[in-house]
């Protein structure tokens, strides 16, 4: 990744938009307190808006976090995409499909997965199909992950 821009916002992205991307946005909005940061999420395969994912939206919500709304939005690059965008995917195949879109990019955006800017090397495996305690393990990661992210997004803002 080259070196970092100033980040104007941060955008989660995954394939349907109804429980990772919302999680991760859902916890850097909590974090960033007052701090000047557009956070976003949108997913890349929604044909038409889905509710949230129930299993996601219970376990914000016993986590005291609410989702920004209750349904899927598509990654829309011309319209999502602007100055100081940071692209976080949830895994490896995400990133080289936004990266794919890149040519529709109003501007530069710094695009990596939300474990590769954490730090980490893994990417996120969805719970999909599994059990609440199974989204709640799930959930623990992402918060860490996004934690992990948020600390080095604030160290290089200064705040």
């Amino acid at each position: 990744m080259k070196q970092m821009m100033p980040y104007k916002k941060v955008l989660f992205i995954c394939t349907e938009n109804v429980c990772h991307s919302i999680m991760a946005e859902a916890v850097l909005t909590a974090v960033k307190g007052k701090r000047p940061l557009a956070v976003e999420s949108r997913g890349l395969v929604v044909l038409f808006p889905e509710p949230l994912n129930p299993k996601a939206v219970a376990v914000l919500k016993s986590n005291e976090l609410t989702p920004s709304r209750e349904y899927s939005k598509e990654f829309v690059p011309e319209l999502d995409v602007t100055e100081g965008t940071l692209i976080l995917t949830m895994s490896e195949k995400e990133r080289n499909q936004v990266l794919g879109m890149a040519g529709r990019f109003p501007m530069p955006a710094d695009v990596c997965t939300l474990g590769e800017f954490a730090g980490e090397r893994a990417d996120i495996k969805s719970p999909y199909g599994g059990s609440l305690a199974d989204y709640g393990a799930y959930y623990e990661y992402i918060d860490i992950l996004v934690k992990m992210a948020a600390e080095k997004l604030f160290k290089e803002d200064g705040k």
